[in-house]
């Protein structure tokens, strides 16, 4: 079986562009999670193979995978963050669009990026060009979890 080719850490401008997870991060979220290579494996329903690969620049972390592994760490971390406006205050969304949004639904004002799936209304309008990931919504609250140092219990 070939070998994949390994991706090279923050060069990859679609993937950049995209806000996409590095090996490198996938790393540094395992460890604030307080997991090993084995447990988050476990966890998240991936082998162990899988695991290294991504942290290794091997292939490239899904974005199911990583996507779990932030709703994981904010979830974990929701007292650093319980202070947030939901993202609909934050982005000053009208009420026609607040209608349509699943996160504005489900009353995941500090998840929104994890709900909608990179199709909410801002993202859309190119308020946030590199998607969810790249939002101030989103990247405030991961400085605040990340600046706090209590990321896992």
């Amino acid at each position: 079986m070939p070998r994949a080719k390994k991706a090279e850490e923050g060069t990859d401008p679609e993937l950049r562009g995209r806000g996409r997870m590095s090996g490198g991060d996938f790393a540094r979220l395992r460890a604030s999670l307080g997991k090993s290579q084995r447990e988050l494996a476990e966890l998240l329903g991936l082998s162990l193979k899988a695991v290294e690969s991504y942290e290794q620049g091997w292939r490239n972390v899904p974005a199911h995978v990583e996507r779990v592994l932030y709703f994981l760490l904010f979830k974990l971390n929701e007292d650093l963050i319980e202070a947030e406006d939901p993202c609909w205050q934050s982005k000053d969304c009208s009420d026609e669009q607040r209608t349509s949004c699943v996160a504005f639904l489900a009353k995941e004002g500090s998840c929104c990026w994890f709900f909608t799936g990179r199709l909410c209304a801002t993202v859309k309008s190119g308020q946030a060009e590199g998607g969810c990931y790249t939002c101030s919504v989103f990247t405030r609250m991961l400085a605040k979890i990340e600046g706090g140092k209590i990321l896992c219990p």
